[in-house]
């Protein structure tokens, strides 16, 4: 079964990795963080470590950190709960998200804004044949329903597309184009009742199932 921390296990154990939620993680996770994001995108794009701990210190639930078995640092999401002005902020096109401060940042599972998704980075030794963006963004979406207080209650997520895999990252999750920043990204934007969430569920675990074997 997938291990994730203190939730319900929903799919296999696959390849030996482990999502942890970031208090989970036991050190802090920022700076493996950043290595990766650095990695990946760059030394001039990648966020500061600095802004990260902030982030992190306001709210430690905003990272979900995918470990291997031998608890290297293979990937992480970071999801950032805002509140309104900063939120709307995000979906318009001169946004940059080295604006979020953490004074931005609610610590509430569902922010009277919405979630921002700042990052989905798996790194590059585990980028093929690895379930580790499924898993990332899985164990989002199991938060996001595990913490909804009604079926009605709705949750407003956003996030920047960098590359065609990330676009379908954002598709994956439920979300829709919505335009494009100064930059050339796309923007992606969607309102998602329990009902959506458990949809993309259901899908993002038939993807992990069909795709790959659970490890024994």
């Amino acid at each position: 079964m997938l291990k994730t921390g203190n939730q319900n296990n929903s799919v296999g154990h696959l390849s030996g990795f482990r999502i942890l939620r970031g208090p989970e993680y036991g050190a802090d996770p920022c700076s493996p963080i950043q290595n990766i994001a650095t990695q990946s995108y760059g030394s001039s794009s990648a966020l500061p470590v600095s802004l990260l701990q902030s982030w992190y210190n306001k709210n430690p639930a905003i990272f979900r950190i995918a470990l291997t078995s031998k608890n290297a640092v293979a990937g992480y999401i970071s999801s950032l709960p805002l509140v309104g002005n900063m939120f709307n902020r995000t979906i318009e096109p001169d946004f940059q998200e080295s604006s979020i401060s953490a004074d931005d940042i609610d610590t509430r599972f569902y922010p009277k804004g919405g979630v921002f998704i700042s990052s989905i980075v798996v790194a590059q030794d585990y980028q093929q044949q690895s379930p580790a963006s499924l898993l990332l963004r899985l164990a989002l979406i199991e938060d996001l329903i595990g913490q909804c207080p009604g079926v009605k209650q709705v949750v407003r997520i956003s996030a920047q597309a960098l590359s065609p895999k990330g676009e379908a990252c954002m598709r994956s999750l439920g979300l829709q184009a919505h335009g494009f920043t100064n930059a050339g990204w796309k923007v992606y934007y969607g309102t998602l009742e329990k009902r959506d969430l458990i949809n993309v569920q259901q899908d993002l675990q038939r993807k992990i199932k069909t795709r790959y074997k659970p490890v024994e």
